[in-house]
Order: structure tokens, then C-alpha cells, then sequence
């Protein structure tokens, strides 16, 4: 046990002792939700002095930390040590608590949950989590479903821990077949009103089904998500984080998901209330819901696609295009864990699966659009992404709406490639014939410089009329000191200016830092610095493309 005080020591005994009255008294003396704040801070107190016992004390320990950050991405050794039930800090905005919900009018929930050698303890705590922080009538049953895992924990041993318990069904595969198709499967068993799925390394927290399932049963063609707290990697720490979200679901033409800023249009509707549902583009996939039978009316998932990846957005896409719709709810707070890396590897590897995915998602619901994805990879134009007749055939039979209307009533803040840029294309040297790359570094890396290769990808940017240098449209070069030979840092574009402005001169060539008032300019091995503007050779800069910028598109 860590050092501490005899004090302290008495103080925790007393705190402890507490907790225990705690838990017997009734209602009538304590709300649960004061029990639970009480409970949580006695915890952290307690955990101060059991942090030792959460760290590997020796070799054999050490090891089985790294292994468990190899199998997973995230520190098993701890989730191992923790307990499954624990407390969490209530994130909700304080306006959430007081709410209240008509249970008995509410729809029951098919709780979909899949796993592939997920960490044990971690999958016995999200559905702890979901018992113990739901109203018993709400869940109608949680289904697991197996993807065809190797561990020998989640064999007899999971099913002798969820034997007691006739709400919770399994499901196994025999084969590997990826978490689209695996959803499915728990779709099909599922038998509640509405179906939830949750990933299997989340915390459910207080009340998170409720305001849920209150918007599905206001509407059922209403797909709701809750808002994503963050559980640490590394130390399976809940975010103590009681924000409004903030952001909403987006997407690049790329076909990546992105988390935007709630646009100022969708705040007025809201009437500022940082409490009420958000109206969002996109969904990130891992965690949302759905009445059950409006799931297949409108095509539950594209078969045709292989594994993970585009998912999220093709539903999303077609949620709105139907004639359905996308929120995020603020007062439903779920936490997931965000690992370090992929532990999982996926047959033919994840970038042709992600392709394939892509092309089918830009196919059938994309219309002319799709250009702008293809514009970004025209290696793929001539892959072959399968037989997208059925999903064709589905959106005429629902008289689904056009890209171009999705473009202008859901996220008419997106813009179009080229649509607010002055110059693109790839950044020269014309002295060294060296280009600005990013060399396939993301969010966080630094660019530096390589030899144009003339295939856009890494050395594709834009001049903004805003005076950002864009990499993919949102992100953006920074630079945040002003001494000589600083870097270059990619970063989301914030569109404030500042540390992401720059001046480019059609006579000089050169591209100054407007903060710092030094120049792009080449440095040592091929790195990209930035110097005292000194006119010299290394600092000129030439874009292959200019353009006219249009007006940017906005909704009232």
C-alpha cells in the first residue's frame, strides 16, 4: 500500500464505513444519485492508495502488462485490477439529472454487443455497466456476439459468468466474419423494440438509455447516438470531462469520419440549449440506436461490404436520404475506450477492405459526388467493389433523396473540394524540384519535403481564402513558435487564423507565416523549417493549380 498519514488512513477507514451505511439506507434518506457522487470520490480516495497494486511491481507482472497492451491496444493489467462494477463521474449537463421519462411508455432495447478476443474483464464491464446503470424494464436482453475469438477466457468461463443471467444471450461464429456482418447476426437474434449497439470495451453512465429511447418512441425513424466520453488507454480512467459535446458527426472527401463544430445554424435551432438533441451528418458507428423494424426497413447493413470500415457513414447517409434522421444526445453519456492501436489484423489487409468499402458507399449514394472521392484515390477507378444492384435497388424503392439534397439540408457547411481555395495541387521547388509531403504522417505529424512524384496523395495541398495551407481539406499546417528552424505540424483546421495563417505572394513565390513573419523554406535531410524570409531559392514556392474561389455555401 502506498505511504499515507495515520490520519488520512482513519479518515478513509471512516469514509469506507460510510459507503457501507450508504448502501443500506433507502431513498427516503439519500437519492442514488448522491449515494453515486459519494461513493465515486470515496473511490478515488481509495484508488490513491491501491495505484500501486495497478502498477506491475515485478518482472513477471511487467510482462503481462506488455502483453496486454500487444493483445489489445490498451492496458489490460489495470482494466483486470479494477473493479467491474466501479464508479464514474457523472458527466451529464447538471439540467440532464433533474429530467424526467416515462419509463412505462418507453420502448424495450435489444442491447447488441460484438467481441473478437476482447480483454475479458473489459467485456464483463460494459455489461455490468448496462445492468447496473439501466432501468431494469428498458433492457430487454443484451446479445453478445462471438466473432469466431481464440482466447480461452471467453469460452466456458464467459459462458459460465453470463449463465446466471437469463437476459443475456451468445452467439458464436464459426468463422471469422467482421463486425458488419457480425451486427447483423445479433440484429437477427435480437428481439427487443429497439436495438442499441455498444462496442465491447464501453462504460454505460447514469441514465444514458433513457433520453435515448425517449427520442426513438417521440419518432421512430429517429437514429440516435449517445455522447462518446473518453476512457483511457492507458490507465482505464474515466473522463471527468462534463462539457456540452460540442461537435457533431462529419466526413472528408476521403470517406473518413471526422468530428466537426456544431455549425451556428443547428446552435440557433437548439436555442443555445447545450441539452438538446443535435442534429448530426454522420454517426461514428460504434455506438448508436434503432427501432428494430425501421433497421431493416431501410436496409440494415450493405452485405457487400467486408469486415469494418464506411459502415457508419453508408448508414448515415442513407438514415438521412430516406427520410430518417441523425442525432447525438447530450444527455446520454456512454465511455469507450480509445485504443492506442488496432490489435486485430483483417484478411487482405485494412486498406483494400477500406477501399472496397469506400467505392460501394460512393456508388450508390453519392451520385456525381463520388468524382470527389475518386479524385482523392484515381489509382482505385478500376477495382472492383462487387454487385451494388441490390443497394441501388433499395434506394429507388425507399425514393431516397440525392446527394446534392443531403449536400444542402444536412451538412451544407462541408466544402466542395477546390470550393474556397486559391491555389492547389502540389507545393514545388522549382530550384530542387522538391514537394511539400506529408509522409502519410496524420494529425500531429510534420510535413517535410520529397521529390515530386506528381500523384497527388501525400503531396496534395490547398491555399484557402482564409489563408490556411490544407492538407484533406480539415487539416491544416501550424506553426506554433516563432524561432528560426521551427517545424511544420499538421493539425484540424480551427478556421481562427493565428498559428494556420499564411500569406502567399504571386511575385515573391514565398509563403510567409503571418504570426511568426518567417518563410517556408527548406532545411537539412529533406526537412521543411521555417527561416527569416531572406528571399533566397529555397523559399520559393510554386502550386501546380489557381483557381477563382467561389462563395462559400452556408445555411440559414
Amino acid at each position: 500500500m502506498a505511504r499515507c498519514s495515520l490520519k488520512r488512513v482513519v479518515l478513509l477507514v471512516v469514509a469506507a464505513a460510510a459507503l457501507l451505511w450508504l448502501g443500506l439506507l433507502t431513498s427516503t434518506f439519500l437519492m442514488s444519485r448522491q449515494k453515486s457522487i459519494l461513493r465515486f470520490q470515496i473511490e478515488q480516495e481509495l484508488s490513491k492508495l491501491w495505484e500501486k497494486s495497478l502498477n506491475p511491481q515485478n518482472e513477471a507482472e511487467k510482462e503481462e502488462e506488455k502483453k496486454g497492451f500487444k493483445n489489445n491496444g490498451f492496458n489490460q493489467f489495470r482494466s483486470d485490477r479494477i473493479p467491474l462494477d466501479r464508479e464514474i463521474p457523472d458527466t451529464r449537463d447538471p439540467r440532464c439529472v433533474d429530467r424526467k421519462y416515462p419509463i412505462s411508455d418507453l420502448p424495450s432495447t435489444s442491447v447488441v454487443i460484438i467481441f473478437h478476443n476482447e480483454a475479458y474483464t473489459t467485456l464483463l464491464r460494459t455489461i455490468t455497466s448496462i445492468f447496473n446503470r439501466s432501468p431494469a424494464r428498458l433492457v430487454h436482453e443484451i446479445v453478445l456476439v462471438d466473432d469466431f475469438s481464440d482466447h480461452e477466457d471467453l469460452k466456458k468461463k464467459l459462458e459460465d459468468w453470463i449463465a446466471p443471467n437469463p437476459k443475456i444471450k451468445l452467439v458464436r461464429h464459426k468463422e471469422r466474419e467482421g463486425l458488419i456482418r457480425a451486427r447483423l447476426t445479433g440484429a437477427e437474434a435480437a428481439t427487443g423494440d429497439v436495438l442499441t449497439f455498444l462496442d465491447s470495451h464501453c462504460e454505460c453512465n447514469v441514465g444514458w438509455l433513457e433520453p435515448l429511447l425517449l427520442r426513438i418512441h417521440l419518432n421512430r425513424t429517429t437514429v440516435v447516438c449517445p455522447v462518446i466520453d473518453v476512457i483511457s488507454w492507458e490507465k482505464i480512467e474515466y473522463s471527468t470531462f462534463r462539457g456540452p459535446p460540442g461537435v457533431r458527426g462529419g466526413f472528408n472527401w476521403g470517406l473518413q469520419f471526422k468530428w466537426k463544430k456544431i455549425p451556428e445554424y443547428e446552435q440557433k435551432r437548439r436555442g443555445h440549449d447545450e441539452t438538446r438533441e443535435v442534429k448530426s451528418p454522420t454517426m461514428a458507428g460504434g455506438l448508436f440506436s434503432i427501432d428494430r423494424k425501421y433497421f431493416y426497413e431501410i436496409g440494415a447493413y450493405d452485405t457487400g461490404m467486408d469486415i469494418w470500415g464506411a459502415e457508419n457513414l453508408e448508414i448515415s447517409f442513407r438514415i438521412w436520404q430516406c427520410g430518417g434522421e441523425l442525432e447525438l444526445i447530450p444527455c446520454s453519456r456512454v465511455g469507450h475506450i480509445f485504443r492506442k492501436r488496432q490489435p486485430y489484423t483483417f484478411p487482405g489487409g485494412v486498406d483494400k477492405i477500406l477501399i472496397k468499402n469506400n467505392m460501394r458507399l460512393a456508388e450508390v449514394w453519392m451520385d456525381e459526388y463520388k468524382e470527389h472521392f475518386y479524385a482523392k484515390r484515381p489509382d482505385i477507378r478500376k477495382r472492383s467493389y462487387g454487385d451494388i444492384s441490390d443497394r441501388l435497388a433499395l434506394r429507388e424503392k425507399l425514393h431516397c433523396k440525392s446527394f446534392q439534397w443531403y449536400l444542402n439540408n444536412v451538412y451544407s457547411e462541408l466544402p466542395l473540394p477546390n470550393e474556397n481555395l486559391r491555389y492547389g495541387g502540389a507545393l514545388r521547388n522549382p530550384h530542387t524540384n522538391l514537394c511539400l509531403d506529408t509522409y502519410g504522417r496524420r494529425e500531429g505529424g510534420q510535413v517535410a519535403v520529397y521529390s515530386c512524384h506528381g500523384q497527388a496523395g501525400n503531396q496534395e495541398f490547398g491555399f484557402s481564402d482564409m489563408g490556411e495551407l490544407q492538407f484533406e481539406e480539415d487539416l491544416c499546417l501550424d506553426v506554433a513558435t516563432s524561432k528560426v528552424g521551427a517545424k511544420i505540424t499538421i493539425l484540424n483546421c480551427h478556421g481562427l487564423g493565428g498559428n494556420q495563417k499564411w500569406e502567399y505572394s504571386d511575385e515573391t513565390h514565398t509563403l510567409k507565416h503571418v504570426v511568426s513573419h518567417h518563410c517556408l523554406d527548406i532545411g537539412e535531410g529533406k526537412t521543411a523549417v521555417m527561416s527569416v524570409c531572406n528571399d533566397s531559392k529555397s523559399q520559393k514556392w510554386q502550386f501546380a493549380r489557381h483557381y477563382t474561389p467561389k462563395p462559400r455555401r452556408t445555411k440559414n
